[in-house]
């Protein structure tokens, strides 16, 4: 094959469409082109593909355990196709849902076969999920979508797919799906059925998203040679990181507008090609890409993130005469918490804007899948704040949330972006060593909820009401997951001050407690308070008068009279 590479310009990517593109007539002209892939597929299969997709005679063409090997091996046949007719191979490649599939294929994951396996097991189990559907939601923001939900009662439905600014997909059980159709027929907000049989990328794909991690665990991936984008995280894959975030893309919502505009910061609209021949993809990209600039009308170029011509006017500073932005100091929630988590740590600064981020699954967030990984949230995270740069800030975290708020330092200096002023961490070891809550999450119910109850923190009519410690239980062994899948990777110490809070009836040591000291160049400030574990909730205006000093020009946090 006539394989070749961009030499100059802007990098070449490649989409490639997902589940809902499927027509009848499709990879005409490819079967006959590659018969030997066209025949091992038949074979994989055990049916007649190529009449499949170019006839449907059966009408299977619409159910998911057909679509998918059908639109794997008809994307997977059109870039091989491209290729041989001279176009590059991309170096960056995205695909939507079942897309991603190839997109890993063609940065050589794994080969054409193998993907089909996977797609095959994928469509299986996604098939399995019965009494589902999903609704496109045309015209109104996400943001806004999810305020109607939450007004609406209709927390049984996720957001599934981000497609672009003004088109959101919707999934869950068929009568929530049909009532938010009615309520938002009654708003003139446009909807459309999708042609799926199941709430695919949400909450209900759980038990096919934990029966696929464990089928992948009997593969083996080899490195990517170009850069892949996941649609749950919006970020590049990393080699280790396959199997996991092929399994979470099951359950997960599909952040195209995030992902293609990470794409966009590294290559133009121009330079991205759409495998399939559909076009839908193709669509997206110009409702997501910037406006074009310029009297030529050529599309802006793109800049190197950091670099002061692309960073985006939030993190500019404000022009003369520009009202002045209160400092930040933004928190994230130990396990469990949501963003009442620091409500009283607010309440003492009247002078800083507290903003706790808000990580799904709960809170206002609630009807958004939970994230059971470190890379994942803090993806998340990042999002959050990345358009609220603009004001001196801080990070501050307890327990889970200091490790969660010290890889948010950590992301932000690779993505270039305004550092914190200080970063404040509560109730948790320095993050090279391991958690000593690593194992929670795998602790029977009972022995669960004991464990939590010594740790402190909960509310004591929780255990009078079995519905509600089964609701809270999903949402904390998801962020004790998360613990315990940490895996420290060691990197230059952050250029950004450090502060440790501990209670003095935890069970930190000094060593512990100075292993913080790897993770910054600066000297390392420590302070014990009275209390055990949850500590904070009794110290809100010294942990306020902390914050406060951190936020000053020189970083350096005000003292107490405790300091270690």
């Amino acid at each position: 094959m006539n394989r070749t590479r961009a030499t100059g310009g802007p990098a070449p990517a490649v989409l490639f469409p997902g589940q809902g593109s499927q027509r009848r007539g499709m990879g005409a002209g490819l079967f006959d082109r590659f018969p030997a892939l066209t025949s091992l597929a038949t074979d994989v299969l055990g049916y007649d593909l190529p009449r499949l997709c170019l006839e449907d005679p059966d009408g299977r063409l619409d159910d998911t355990r057909y679509t998918q090997p059908a639109l794997y091996v008809v994307n997977a046949l059109s870039y091989l196709a491209s290729l041989e007719d001279g176009e590059p191979e991309g170096a960056y490649l995205l695909g939507h849902s079942l897309g991603e599939y190839n997109a890993l294929l063609a940065a050589g994951a794994y080969d054409f076969e193998t993907g089909l396996k996977l797609v095959i097991k994928r469509g299986e189990l996604m098939a399995g999920a019965e009494h589902g559907g999903m609704l496109a939601v045309v015209g109104m923001p996400e943001p806004d979508l999810a305020r109607f939900l939450a007004d609406e009662g209709l927390r049984g439905l996720d957001i599934a797919n981000l497609n672009t600014p003004a088109q959101t997909v919707l999934s869950g059980p068929v009568e929530d799906i049909a009532r938010a159709e009615g309520l938002l027929e009654d708003r003139r907000v446009r909807t459309s059925r999708l042609r799926v049989s199941a709430a695919f990328h949400s909450r209900y794909m759980e038990p096919a998203r934990a029966e696929f991690r464990a089928f992948l665990q009997g593969f083996r991936f080899a490195p990517l040679r170009a850069t892949v984008i996941a649609n749950v995280t919006a970020r590049p894959y990393t080699d280790g990181g396959i199997a996991r975030l092929l399994s979470d893309q099951i359950s997960g919502p599909v952040r195209w507008v995030d992902s293609v505009r990470l794409l966009l910061r590294h290559t133009s609209p121009a330079s991205c090609r759409e495998a399939g021949g559909s076009g839908v993809l193709t669509r997206m990209l110009g409702q997501i890409a910037p406006p074009r600039t310029g009297t030529g009308g050529a599309a802006a170029r793109p800049v190197a993130p950091g670099t002061a011509a692309g960073a985006p006017a939030a993190h500019r500073p404000p022009a003369a005469g520009a009202p002045v932005t209160r400092p930040r100091l933004f928190c994230v929630a130990y396990a469990g918490g949501d963003e009442r988590a620091y409500a009283g740590l607010a309440e003492q600064c009247p002078d800083v804007e507290v903003v706790t981020l808000e990580r799904p699954g709960r809170g206002r967030r609630l009807s958004e899948p939970l994230l059971r990984d470190t890379d994942s949230i803090v993806d998340d995270l990042l999002r959050q704040l990345r358009d609220r740069l603009d004001a001196p800030y801080a990070l501050y975290g307890h327990s889970l949330g200091a490790r969660l708020a010290f890889l948010l330092c950590r992301r932000l200096r690779a993505e270039r972006l305004p550092a914190p002023r200080h970063l404040i961490v509560s109730g948790e070891c320095g993050p090279a060593l391991p958690s000593r809550e690593r194992d929670t999450w795998r602790l029977p119910t009972d022995a669960f909820w004991d464990h939590l109850k010594q740790l402190g923190g909960l509310p004591a009519e929780l255990f009078d009401h079995q519905d509600l410690m089964a609701f809270y239980e999903r949402i904390l062994r998801a962020d004790f997951e998360a613990l315990g899948s940490y895996t420290h990777r060691t990197e230059p110490p952050l250029d950004v001050p450090v502060t440790v809070l501990t209670g003095y009836d935890e069970w930190f040591t000094e060593q512990d407690i100075g292993a913080w000291q790897r993770e910054t160049t600066r000297p390392l400030t420590a302070h014990r308070l009275p209390g055990d574990h949850f500590f904070i909730r009794d110290h809100w205006a010294e942990l306020a008068r902390i914050a406060v000093g951190a936020l000053r020009a020189d970083g350096a946090a005000d003292p107490l009279p405790s300091a270690v």
